[in-house]
């Protein structure tokens, strides 16, 4: 019984050692992809679809991405990337009350007059009235009436070039300057126009006087939490269909978008198994049979299970990155810094014991590429096949089924080592130890049969 027990705890620790590196590979590629911030924008784009049938999915994915790439809801780039790579700018963390703000912010600072001052441009440059620095400082003159709007296009660098450039290049610089304001006025003259059919006449009023009456609550008020004084202040100030399809719809959209989230990490768990499990050619197959016949690796294994469910570090190192998108996140430098030390920590800890299982001999790391390919010849695919399976269950499953097993272990050790104490000491009538200076039980055959062993 111990010896299959044995067996499995050996399994469960190397598993759940190759199962910290699937993991740091697969928080890896998600954050390389950037999937959290990419997946919270498909479910604000799906919320501003329901806000309004006119929203196309285009626009709704560009306000939603413009709502993540704000200063205050942060992202991990700050510098302009280009459109492909725009999802580095996302913010992963965002909340009802903060998305409801953004969109109100993004219509006020927008005004009609800036697409009628445009509009008229074009046409006079088309006519041939002005050139194109003369429409150039016109257009900018006209945009920074609107600080917000003007410094949210982030155009400031184009706009220096084109005035430096000679005249044959500055006509395609300010035709890509059209194509920028002219996006962000279709989209925001959507936006506006919507709020304004669903009941925001005045997107600048309504949001100070929510900020103002937040204030008044934080006088009035100040135990309340902070998200309870922001959400009351809207719905007195902002109280309209808007207000009313958001608030009714944010909560389960953004829990679909952990489900999408979580469906996107197990994809990428099983390929970062896969890459793993070939990378180390870990033959499960292989390694049951070598458990089971060698009785000093088991034990090598059995006492180091216990070592690796106490260890919180490792505890935290298999934790899946499963939160929910809308979940909080650290924004202080200093916990930045004690996360990237802890990373560096589990790193050399994932190095130690991969090298750990090397020295037994129950996986290849690939540093010579020659004997990594010879190795092959021992690793087979069913083997292969059942690691990559088992692998893709996740550290958190390996962690507890260890936790488990060291305690069974425990427990069955603790009842054969009295058994055998048992067994190795006088017995009593009744199977009981006998205990020092205990006579002797009297023979239960003497009476009318007599003593059988007595001669004469």
């Amino acid at each position: 019984m111990l010896k299959s027990l044995d067996v499995l705890l050996g399994l469960s620790v190397v598993m759940l050692i190759v199962s910290m590196a699937v993991t740091l590979i697969s928080q890896g590629i998600l954050n390389l992809l950037a999937s959290r911030g990419r997946n919270l924008r498909t479910g604000l784009a799906d919320l501003l679809e329901l806000l309004d049938a006119r929203f196309s999915r285009t626009e709704a994915e560009a306000i939603a991405a413009l709502t993540l790439t704000q200063r205050t809801i942060g992202g991990r780039c700050r510098c302009r990337l280009p459109a492909w790579l725009q999802f580095f700018q996302f913010g992963e963390v965002i909340h009802r009350e903060e998305f409801i703000k953004i969109l109100l912010d993004l219509a006020a600072g927008y005004d009609v007059s800036i697409k009628t001052e445009f509009e008229q441009i074009k046409a006079r440059l088309a006519n041939k009235t002005i050139n194109v620095g003369q429409a150039t400082e016109a257009l900018e003159s006209k945009l920074l009436e609107y600080p917000l709007f003007f410094k949210r296009l982030d155009i400031e660098a184009l706009l220096a070039k084109i005035k430096k450039e000679k005249a044959e290049t500055k006509k395609q610089q300010f035709q890509q300057l059209e194509k920028i304001v002219a996006g962000q006025i279709d989209l925001l003259d959507k936006l506006k126009s919507v709020l304004h059919d669903n009941g925001i006449e005045d997107p600048a009023a309504t949001l100070k006087n929510a900020r103002m009456l937040a204030l008044e609550f934080e006088k009035s008020n100040p135990e309340l939490a902070h998200d309870v004084r922001e959400a009351n202040a809207l719905l007195q100030e902002a109280s309209s269909d808007f207000l009313a399809n958001i608030c009714l719809n944010f909560d389960h959209l953004l829990d679909r978008v952990s489900v999408r989230f979580i469906a996107t990490t197990r994809v990428v768990s099983v390929i970062s198994a896969t890459l793993v499990a070939i990378a180390l050619q870990l033959d499960t197959v292989y390694l049951i049979n070598r458990l089971s016949m060698d009785e000093q690796m088991r034990a090598t294994f059995v006492a180091l299970a216990p070592s690796l469910t106490e260890d919180q570090q490792i505890k935290e190192a298999v934790q899946p990155a499963t939160a929910k998108a809308t979940g909080e996140q650290d924004t202080e430098t200093s916990a930045d810094e004690t996360v990237k030390a802890k990373e560096g920590l589990e790193m050399e800890k994932q190095k130690y014991y991969l090298n750990f299982l090397a020295q037994q001999g129950l996986i290849s790391l690939p540093v010579d590429r020659e004997s990594w390919c010879k190795h092959w010849k021992l690793v087979s695919i069913p083997g292969l096949i059942l690691s990559i399976f088992l692998l893709s269950l996740g550290g958190p499953f390996w962690y507890n089924a260890l936790s488990k097993l060291v305690q069974l272990r425990s427990g069955l050790a603790r009842k054969d080592d009295e058994q055998k104490a048992i067994r190795q000491t006088t017995q009593t009538a009744g199977g009981e130890p006998q205990t020092p200076g205990t006579l002797p039980a009297s023979n239960p055959l003497h009476g009318e049969r007599g003593d059988l062993k007595a001669q004469g």
